[in-house]
């Protein structure tokens, strides 16, 4: 990814961070395909630009950071 692409999700994150209902909807999105359209619709909605490959990257990293994380 891009620095401009990581700049557009971190916008994105803090923007999710900060609203519950909007975390609700996300977080009730069980097909990829629909959560990737409600992503770019909310970076669209916020002048920014994303992709479809640009969200399944972010959905990979993430999901690898959740594996990866050390446990106590």
């Amino acid at each position: 990814m891009t620095s401009e692409t990581d700049a557009a999700f971190s916008m994105l994150r803090q923007r999710v961070q900060g609203d519950a209902a909007l975390q609700t909807r996300l977080f009730a999105l069980t097909d990829a395909q629909d959560f990737m359209a409600a992503v770019r619709q909310l970076a669209q909605a916020s002048g920014l630009a994303l992709t479809d490959d640009d969200v399944l990257q972010a959905m990979r990293a993430g999901r690898r950071a959740w594996s990866d994380r050390k446990l106590p």
